[in-house]
């Protein structure tokens, strides 16, 4: 196995190995009831939205991307994609290896520019790591079948989480780290690897809150959440199966993952983060997303997507023990006035901002 780590890294990577090697439990989901009394209470909500794409921001043209201005929003999600290198690379040094140079390229390029008069107070960085090029075509169902294979998997994903905690230190508005998306085989099958990548990143980086983003079927079965500042659900639970559903509709539908989602908070004694939510402009926005046609100009249903947030936010964003989240998502313009017509995630140009913006400005001056 090769390495080019400093001696730092290399004694982590030793305790991530030592934990990796263990016997791993799986099983482990929560089937206790909660406290009767939860102590939980945000005072102040996190109002953040997700950026996707970051490749057309550059220092010579800065573009104000307008997002504080038309949402509220002032903590993004920088939620790019990096993908494992494959066969076809050259020079590369072990058979998995992120492409980390190009993505803290990316990173330092870009941070400052969104920092510069945007309005953007906070980040949270929440690499989404692809493993799609496999025999996969969704990264939560990637796994290997040796230890050889996961130990070079963790050994890149381990580089990768540590250089880019260590952004931190340089731009102090990173307030919060992802250490995951949407991983359902990876962590279910190496938990004890995120345990200890979480605990080389409160010894080396304690400026920065951890969570993880776990999709929505996928939440009750992380067991490392006790270790962690924030319970991550990326909310796209599928709702009500109607082309246009009511607000109501979807305040019903919500009603019991609401509470099975403020016990699980109560349980680990953790605010619940919505590390992503939303809906797309489309008929059926509210049920089975994965399932909907391809981003198109045809089929557009504002009134879905409209009232899929408005259902979102009249459910849970009076909770005390839901501690914000990040709107999915925000599409880069370079004009103020853009987009809207399309039915896509973005709310960009789209009505759905103002209600966001309702909800995300409610208690600010």
């Amino acid at each position: 196995m090769y390495f080019y780590m400093s001696k730092n890294i290399l004694f982590s990577f030793f305790v991530i190995f030592f934990f990796s090697c263990q016997k791993e439990d799986s099983s482990q989901i929560i089937n206790q009831n909660p406290e009767e009394n939860c102590t939980i209470a945000i005072s102040e909500k996190i109002n953040g939205g997700s950026i996707l794409q970051f490749n057309s921001v550059h220092e010579v043209y800065q573009p104000n991307i307008y997002m504080h201005k038309k949402t509220g929003a002032n903590w993004l999600a920088m939620s790019e994609i990096i993908r494992l290198k494959t066969d076809d690379f050259v020079n590369m040094n072990r058979p998995y290896e992120f492409r980390i140079p190009e993505y803290l390229e990316l990173l330092n390029r870009v941070i400052p520019v969104v920092l510069n008069n945007n309005g953007i107070d906070y980040i949270l960085l929440k690499p989404l790591t692809d493993f799609s090029y496999s025999t996969v075509e969704f990264w939560g169902d990637f796994y290997v079948e040796t230890e050889e294979e996961w130990l070079e998997i963790e050994n890149t994903y381990f580089e990768l989480f540590d250089e880019v905690a260590k952004l931190s230190l340089e731009y102090p508005q990173i307030k919060m780290l992802s250490i995951g998306n949407e991983l359902r085989e990876f962590t279910k099958r190496r938990p004890q690897f995120f345990k200890g990548l979480i605990l080389h990143l409160r010894e080396n980086y304690p400026n920065i809150q951890l969570t993880y983003a776990a999709n929505w079927d996928e939440y009750e079965g992380i067991t490392f959440w006790e270790d962690l500042d924030f319970i991550g659900v990326n909310s796209y639970f599928p709702l009500v199966n109607k082309e246009t559903p009511t607000v109501e509709e979807i305040k019903d539908a919500f009603q019991p993952i609401k509470n099975n989602l403020e016990d699980f908070s109560c349980f680990y004694n953790k605010p619940i983060l919505f590390s992503e939510y939303g809906f797309r402009s489309i008929d059926f926005a509210a049920w089975k997303a994965w399932e909907l046609e391809p981003f198109s100009v045809s089929n557009v249903n504002h009134e879905a997507q409209n009232n899929g947030y408005e259902g979102f936010y009249q459910t849970f964003w009076g909770e005390p023990w839901v501690a914000g989240g990040f709107f999915w998502e925000w599409e880069i313009s370079f004009t103020e006035h853009v987009g809207g017509h399309n039915n896509g995630w973005q709310v960009s140009g789209k009505p759905a901002q103002e209600i966001i913006k309702k909800y995300y400005t409610k208690n600010v001056d």
